[in-house]
């Protein structure tokens, strides 16, 4: 008669030949300081993020660098307002821990801040540019209401879910150019980063 096994020694015997990859958790948790030094360069004032990746060894340094280099580039996005473009252009300097040819480097960032400075503007025409094409439709919107109601009503675009559509659509256009050249940006950043 076969012997009936619980599932708890089923399971065993299925992962008795697994064992935790001592080096992938090993990178994982450099990849992790890497990050960790990032969030404190782009956080605080005054961080040295050159200075918080000196204080590993060869072997860990590689993993550290890698982490770096992932937050680095997790934080070069294509900017909302002039705060989220100070991030970014925080978040280039922060290349230079990384990067040995300072001379290129420091040729693409300037170009990517050009770039991520003329998105903001573009951005700006963009919302202009619809706000100037809806009027005559909120106009229609606010006289139909205003005729309903009996009293003058004021509509706010912003509330209004057909200017939100046609805005969003037309951000998704210029987003969806504008992120296309920024990837060509990364990974030329990846390539500097060796």
């Amino acid at each position: 008669m076969s012997e009936i096994k619980s599932a708890l020694e089923i399971a065993l015997e299925r992962t008795q030949d697994v064992e935790a990859n001592k080096e992938a958790l090993e990178a994982n948790t450099f990849i992790t300081e890497g990050k960790k030094a990032v969030s404190k360069f782009l956080s605080e004032e005054d961080v040295d993020l050159k200075k918080l990746l000196e204080g590993f060894d060869k072997k860990q340094l590689r993993h550290v660098k890698e982490g770096a280099l992932q937050a680095l580039l997790a934080n070069l996005k294509l900017p909302l307002d002039e705060m989220s473009l100070l991030q970014s252009k925080k978040a280039g300097k922060g290349f230079h821990a990384l990067v040995a040819d300072s001379k290129h480097l420091g040729k693409l960032l300037n170009q990517m801040e050009q770039f991520l400075g003329d998105f903001l503007q573009e951005r700006k025409r963009v919302v202009e540019a619809v706000e100037q094409r809806f009027q005559p439709i909120l106009r229609q919107k606010e006289q139909a209401m205003s005729q309903q109601v009996g009293a003058r009503v004021k509509i706010d675009p912003a509330m209004d879910p057909d200017f939100q559509k046609m805005l969003r659509e037309n951000m998704t256009i210029l987003e969806d150019r504008y992120n296309e050249v920024l990837s060509r940006a990364k990974q030329e950043l990846r390539r500097l980063s060796g």
